[in-house]
């Protein structure tokens, strides 16, 4: 993957656990929401008013304290700043809601193309999310590429012919089933290696 060069004009991040890690402990936020199987989105979406207001706040603040724990990624902003200077746009695709994806984004000094969370009516792994950002920010899936840290973002980014699916994640199990299809790094900035010296966009953006 990605041998020859290629015109690249933009790179969608996921953001908890890519741009950002904060300590999430998802199986005790799934017990605490009362959801046995399946995406939490999916199954706050599906509840009656007013448990779902109030399970969506319940959820709101178990995020919010996971993200004040949090920190930028190592090597993030080195990536960040090597796509600026090479005139990609970026982008960031959350599950998380606007207002706290904003306060994330508020600890890392870049700014940012294109943001979509939940509030905008979309979530990933459904292919809306995708098309959403891909259309904000005026791009191709052959233009762009995508990168996240785990199976969910495998499962957003699979119905695209996207340029490359990079995944952040040491799992053995994910590596094997999906080496044919995404390319697995450590940690963010290691993409760098990937695209220094094969980015073609002559003729601009």
């Amino acid at each position: 993957m990605l041998w020859n060069s290629f015109p690249l004009k933009a790179v969608i991040f996921d953001l908890d656990g890519t741009l950002y890690i904060s300590p999430y402990n998802w199986r005790w936020m799934k017990d605490r929401l009362g959801v046995k199987d399946g995406l939490i989105l999916d199954h706050l979406y599906s509840l009656e008013e007013p448990e779902r207001t109030r399970k969506f706040q319940l959820l709101d603040e178990m995020e919010e304290s996971a993200i004040e724990k949090g920190k930028i990624a190592e090597g993030a902003l080195k990536l960040l700043n090597y796509l600026k200077k090479n005139g990609i746009k970026t982008g960031v695709l959350t599950n998380n809601s606007r207002r706290l994806a904003e306060k994330v984004l508020s600890n890392i000094p870049f700014d940012f193309d294109a943001l979509i969370t939940r509030d905008d009516g979309v979530y990933k792994p459904y292919p809306g999310a995708m098309e959403t950002i891909l259309k904000l920010l005026e791009v191709k899936p052959e233009e762009t590429i995508y990168v996240g840290d785990n199976l969910l973002d495998i499962k957003a980014a699979e119905p695209f012919p996207l340029k490359a699916t990079f995944i952040i994640n040491d799992s053995e199990e994910l590596r094997e089933k999906f080496k044919s299809r995404v390319i697995f790094v450590s940690e963010i900035g290691e993409i760098i290696g990937f695209l220094d010296g094969k980015i073609n966009n002559r003729g601009g953006k």
